[in-house]
């Protein structure tokens, strides 16, 4: 799923693979879930890239040089533009 606006890619970032970096669009959730993923630096605006982990498990990602593993909810929840 890619939504195209003003020339850019959104997507989840569970579709980011392994070495790719985008910005924080938007997070897709309540404000329990914005207020978790805010406290390890995860925002709208931040760039954000993926580390480690492929297929059905957590991943990796790192945000202002942060490591912090996401589980596979959380990232279908985070939209990234590439």
């Amino acid at each position: 799923m890619r939504i195209n606006g003003d020339h850019h890619s959104v997507i989840p970032l569970l579709m980011l693979t392994e070495g790719e970096t985008a910005r924080v669009a938007w997070i897709d959730g309540g404000h329990g879930i914005r207020r978790r993923l805010a406290d390890i630096g995860i925002i709208p605006g931040k760039k954000i890239g993926i580390v480690h982990g492929a297929g059905k498990g957590p991943r990796i990602v790192v945000v202002d040089e942060t490591k912090v593993m996401v589980g596979r909810g959380m990232l279908h929840k985070i939209f990234v533009k590439l």
